[in-house]
């Protein structure tokens, strides 16, 4: 009996051990949680594009120019004449209301994309996104 009596404390002993190991690493683990929210990265601040562009005039001359070459319908989306604007309205490449998350304005600022356009260009095409990416 003796050595039950002291196999029942000794669980005793660790289950209370263990509880407050438990109430101890949860506590550490709301302390680490709470501080995360008070250093969130902010977005950065979306420029503001160009006014008056038209998708006709200004646009598309850039993609004839700039991206054509590999975007001819071969490589999604289809930027030619004609094809330009349903695939890029329609493939989801265009957020008239987040004009900086949109796709289109995300991809020509990557690797790859950033040297096939001026700075100048790329406002035009954001700034077109911004006025709700008509096709005029």
């Amino acid at each position: 009996m003796h050595w039950q009596s002291n196999a029942i404390c000794t669980i005793s002993k660790f289950i209370e051990r263990m509880k407050r190991l438990m109430l101890l690493l949860t506590g550490f683990l709301i302390i680490i949680l709470s501080a995360c929210s008070h250093y969130e990265i902010p977005a950065p601040e979306c420029p503001d594009g160009e006014t008056g562009m038209s998708f006709s005039g200004d646009i598309q001359p850039i993609f004839d120019q700039r991206c054509v070459a590999c975007h001819a319908g071969t490589q999604s989306p289809d930027l030619t004449t004609g094809w330009s604007y349903d695939e890029l309205i329609d493939g989801g490449y265009v957020d008239v209301d987040f004009p900086c998350e949109s796709r289109l304005h995300q991809v020509i600022y990557v690797e790859g994309h950033y040297d096939n356009s001026t700075e100048e260009e790329k406002l035009k095409i954001l700034g077109w996104i911004q006025e709700g990416a008509q096709d005029n």
